[in-house]
């Protein structure tokens, strides 16, 4: 099982452009794949510029979603001028109330 994380931080005023991105382009793409489990998004606001983290977990390889973060990337960049970082992990544990 695999996972990424994409983080940025951005105006607060260009924040729901950014989630209306993310909910129109990015989510329906991911739930087409087979691999996707999940997606959690986080905000959190530091000194008044919220910090923007997503981590997605997927069951295989990430190789398949490439395409697909590479280019909400470069909507997030054409439409708030950001730069965001990605980072991919190895998931190690996963729990959830389903496999209790």
């Amino acid at each position: 099982m695999r996972a990424r994380t994409v983080s940025f931080y951005i105006d607060p005023e260009l924040l729901p452009e950014c989630k209306h991105v993310l909910d129109a382009e990015l989510i329906p793409k991911y739930l087409e794949m087979s691999h996707f489990v999940g997606l959690v998004v986080l905000e959190s606001d530091v000194g008044g510029r919220p910090e923007v983290v997503g981590l997605s977990v997927w069951d295989g390889d990430l190789e398949d979603s490439d395409a697909i973060i590479e280019e909400f990337l470069r909507r997030l960049y054409a439409v708030a001028g950001i730069t965001a970082t990605q980072k991919s992990y190895q998931v190690t544990r996963l729990v959830s109330r389903q496999d209790l």
